[in-house]
């Protein structure tokens, strides 16, 4: 939807700077900075070049899955909080971006939470569910590199897959230690296994399907994101 340019951000850090991709959306500077899937820390460099360089919001977004009968495929969330599986109570968000989002269209939910593993059955969904109402495996540890050093932080996510859904392989053993695909070892558990296939290539069009509806939803709330909109009162927000 946008021209993105690959850019240095803050190339005079003593680090060197850090890799992302720049756009302008409405009157904001956009970066983006792909941390992989299943990141177990924020990169410290990075977070202190984005700082440093006078970031004023870090949005962390990506796919989801339900924990939840009441969170559905495709469902564009926005947590009030979010934690990980040793602190389900974990750190509170930005108040400005919940109003935003929902004003947007995206359903406030309380908690998501980070797991250190990729949650691939329903039973497991069933029993985090006691905790929170969405899991992925990155907003916890982007969250908590930002929080008190006077950024706002939010996080805008995409349900990929319903509470009662197992995922269709074992994707833990098909990524790299940056959180990309390993296209080789994906093949290997296919072969493996060729009754997978229907229910990945099924699983793979759902989750392409949120995730447009994650990048239309982005697009749009980034527009609409000005210091006033975020100070505002909920009722003023929602007349916007």
């Amino acid at each position: 939807m946008r021209l993105f340019k690959k850019v240095r951000v803050n190339p005079t850090h003593y680090s060197g700077g850090v890799e992302a991709f720049e756009t302008q959306i409405g009157s904001n500077t956009v970066w983006v900075y792909l941390t992989g899937m299943g990141i177990k820390f924020f990169n410290f460099e990075a977070s202190c070049c984005f700082r440093e360089a006078g970031i004023n919001l870090v949005l962390s977004s990506g796919l989801a899955g339900s924990l939840c009968p009441e969170r559905r495929q495709n469902e564009i969330i926005v947590p009030t909080r979010v934690g990980n599986l040793r602190d389900a109570n974990g750190v509170s968000l930005e108040p400005g971006i919940t109003r935003l989002a929902q004003g947007c269209g995206a359903s406030v939910i309380s908690t998501l939470l980070t797991a250190d593993h990729i949650v691939e059955t329903a039973g497991e969904k069933k029993r985090l569910g006691q905790f929170g109402e969405a899991v992925d495996m990155e907003s916890f540890h982007v969250a908590s590199r930002f929080i008190g050093d006077e950024v706002m932080v939010g996080i805008i996510r995409a349900i990929s897959d319903d509470s009662d859904q197992d995922l269709p392989i074992d994707f833990s053993r098909c990524l790299t230690s940056q959180g990309r695909l390993r296209i080789g070892a994906l093949s290997r558990e296919l072969v493996g296994s060729p009754s997978k296939i229907p229910a990945l290539v099924k699983f793979g069009l759902q989750s392409r399907e949120a995730a447009q509806k994650l990048v239309v939803f982005l697009d749009g709330l980034i527009e609409r994101l000005k210091p006033e909109v975020l100070a505002a009162e909920p009722s003023a927000v929602a007349a916007r």
